[in-house]
């Protein structure tokens, strides 16, 4: 190799590297997508929407309390008499028959302390708290998805970059060595590029493995291997739709579903309240039967008719009526400590995603003034290398700080849309709309 020129492959190089970040991807799947098939395989989702199944048949279980119950009973008996007569006619006979019995009990609760109106209102608290928990589940998988998706994108970015960093110390540790070769370099120059190589190498092989570990998340959310995504090359950046914290927290603490579940669950803890306390309430009921016999010694045939009005009064239970109502009393008051605490762990995490947000938009702009200043200062080391005041190596450093900008400007690119996501999330007001917002970012 000849003496190097410096200008017509060290640009060559820097043009060749930037084109390929201009290049544009292939077409791959974009997180909406995704989020869809999650949707169908997610085990989470699932569970919760069996149980909002579970609940609306508790409610049929409770209602069915109001409505008569229909019993009927048969049976059959086998009977061998033996009759003995003593004296001097005296003897013995064997007679055998059998008997059959049927009866028919309707039953109508007539008032059962109330417990059954209570029964029917904790079915439907129920029902609700399944709803809040679907809308949960809901929310839940969709930052998990999009977490996933970013992680990817993220990851890939890494190995991108450790790869043209690969190529561009393998170029320079091969411009280094002809230098030296030739007696127009050093040793130190070619011990830095190996240096720089083993490193890069490093860089590469952690990068890799990261970006396995992310395709490996996003894979278990949507249960097959991921296909190629979308990327993000820019965001429009947007101030949020509460400009002050506080009436983001006064929206979760409205809305939010854990909240809602909580509120739920004290209801349903209070009517439990009620429901043990009323165990000392008479039930009344009433009763009406139909039963036949036929058979028997004398082959008769007997039918009776009957109605009758029940009432049952526990008095005296052993203690157990008490210990019931001290219980769910207790259990009350956990999930009213419950509900204060989850208040507060939702104020402090909303707040937290609102500023989150406001520093990654500052963020955001400020990457683009460096990458701007990156590439201002690329463009001076290149100048001075050609003049012969840089060196090849100070050429290389400029270009890492460069793509090193890019790498995190994307990065931060990825976490504002994230952060938008959570932030809905922190106050359970995530919808598939705010998907599709930041989905349309999406190239």
């Amino acid at each position: 190799m000849g003496k190097e020129t410096g200008k017509p492959w060290t640009l060559g190089l820097l043009f060749g590297l930037a084109g390929g970040l201009a290049v544009p991807p292939a077409q791959g799947a974009d997180l909406l997508g995704l989020y869809r098939t999650a949707e169908q395989v997610s085990p989470t989702l699932e569970q919760a929407q069996r149980q909002r199944l579970i609940a609306d048949y508790r409610e049929d279980e409770a209602q069915a309390g109001f409505f008569p119950s229909l019993n009927g009973q048969a049976s059959r008996s086998w009977t061998e008499e033996t009759q003995v007569v003593t004296g001097i006619q005296g003897g013995s006979g064997t007679t055998t028959f059998t008997q059959d019995q049927y009866s028919f009990t309707l039953t109508q609760p007539l008032f059962m302390g109330g417990r059954t109106w209570l029964a029917v209102d904790v079915a439907e608290q129920a029902q609700r708290q399944a709803e809040v928990q679907v809308s949960a589940a809901r929310q839940e998988l969709m930052v998990q998805v999009a977490e996933a998706y970013f992680g990817v994108l993220d990851a890939q970015e890494e190995v991108d970059l450790a790869e043209r960093e690969m190529r561009r110390v393998r170029e320079h540790l091969e411009r280094a060595q002809a230098q030296f070769d030739v007696g127009t370099g050093d040793i130190t120059g070619v011990r830095e590029a190996e240096a720089r190589r083993d490193q890069s190498r490093t860089g590469l092989i952690r990068a890799r493995n990261n970006l396995r570990t992310a395709k490996e998340r996003l894979r278990r959310l949507i249960r097959r291997q991921p296909p190629a995504l979308e990327e993000v090359e820019e965001v429009t950046l947007a101030d949020p739709e509460l400009p002050d914290p506080e009436a983001w927290v006064d929206r979760a603490l409205e809305e939010h579903p854990e909240l809602a579940r909580l509120r739920e669950q004290l209801d349903i803890d209070r009517s439990n309240v009620e429901l043990a306390k009323r165990e000392r309430w008479p039930d009344i009921t009433a009763q009406a039967q139909y039963s036949k016999v036929e058979g028997g010694s004398f082959f008769t045939s007997d039918e009776a008719t009957s109605a009758s009005l029940q009432v049952n009064w526990p008095i005296f239970q052993g203690g157990r009526v008490s210990a019931t109502t001290n219980i769910r009393q207790e259990e009350a008051a956990q999930t009213r400590l419950q509900l204060d605490d989850q208040q507060e762990q939702v104020r402090e995490q909303t707040t937290q995603a609102f500023y989150d947000l406001e520093s990654i938009m500052q963020e955001v702009r400020s990457l683009r003034a460096q990458v701007r200043s990156a590439e201002t200062q690329l463009e001076a080391v290149q100048t001075g290398f050609e003049v012969g005041r840089r060196t090849s190596i100070d050429v290389l450093d400029a270009q890492q700080e460069y793509f090193d900008a890019l790498r995190d400007l994307a990065q931060a690119r990825n976490q504002y849309l994230l952060s938008r996501l959570r932030l809905q999330s922190a106050t359970g007001t995530l919808t598939m709309a705010d998907l599709e917002q930041v989905n349309r970012q999406l190239d």
